[in-house]
């Protein structure tokens, strides 16, 4: 469905004590949405909270954990017992590992996976079943990236779970739609966040294959997180299935048209 006034809504962030989740907290605060930031960092949910209640809404923080179902499972109960419903669900929280497959490790893998595509399907899950519930209509925007539609090399483990979410809301939107709750996949590129520090999420024992900091270089240089939060609100307002923060249909048009191309010789 699309969404034309955010007035009074309530919106749920995760991973939104930083970067693209604060970007869009703060965008939804600035036209009048009350915001539940969820983050794995407390103190930093907190400090967003009381920042974009600043805007006089309602903003609260809770904890959350993506890797652990009665995690999520708590966020849904306290937003719902705090605000009485959800109109926006922005599933956001996501890590970056870089490095040759050949040297990554299990840990590696599960790690990357385990948050950007399983902690993925358990925010949606949770929600979609509470905003079918509710009966309402809403939104979700499940936050991919570029490299969920192009590759690069070192990017196996992160690249296939991106591919995933962009598959996984693609099937959501298709589930979603005759509910009235619509799905946007937000595919940023390059901005300026905090998954170079992504390795501070694990047990220092893991850290042996790949790892995230050849990202910072990229990051560095990258988009203003606070420019993609009115890009989200922009792309919600008009229920897009895809939104994009910088222009790469040149990529996209190369790789579908190679794609296309192999269909002459069936």
């Amino acid at each position: 469905m699309s969404m034309d006034d955010f007035t009074g809504k309530v919106a749920v962030i995760t991973g939104g004590a930083s970067g693209i989740g604060r970007g869009i907290g703060r965008a939804l605060a600035a036209e009048g949405a009350h915001v539940a930031v969820a983050d794995i960092n407390a103190d930093g949910a907190s400090q967003v909270a009381a920042e974009l209640a600043g805007h006089g809404v309602d903003a609260i923080a809770v904890p959350l954990d993506v890797r652990d179902r009665s995690s999520v499972e708590q966020l849904a109960t306290t937003v719902t017992d705090h605000f009485g419903h959800v109109d926006v669900v922005c599933n956001n929280a996501g890590v970056f590992l870089q490095g040759p497959m050949s040297d990554a490790t299990e840990d590696d893998w599960r790690f990357v996976l385990s948050i950007n595509l399983d902690g993925m399907f358990r925010v949606g899950q949770v929600f979609s079943a509470l905003l079918r519930d509710a009966g309402r209509g809403g939104h979700i925007v499940n936050t991919a990236s570029i490299g969920g539609f192009l590759t690069a090399p070192g990017l196996v483990a992160y690249t296939v779970s991106k591919f995933g979410v962009v598959a996984y809301s693609d099937a959501l939107r298709v589930d979603l739609a005759p509910l009235g709750i619509g799905v946007s996949t937000l595919c940023p590129g390059p901005i300026r966040t905090d998954l170079p520090n992504s390795d501070r999420l694990r047990d220092a024992s893991d850290v042996r294959g790949a790892t995230s900091d050849p990202l910072g270089d990229l990051v560095t240089t990258g988009m203003d997180p606070d420019e993609v939060g009115p890009i989200v609100v922009a792309g919600i307002r008009r229920n897009a299935p895809y939104i994009f923060t910088h222009d790469t249909r040149d990529q996209f048009r190369a790789r579908f048209d190679a794609v296309l191309a192999e269909f002459d010789h069936c």
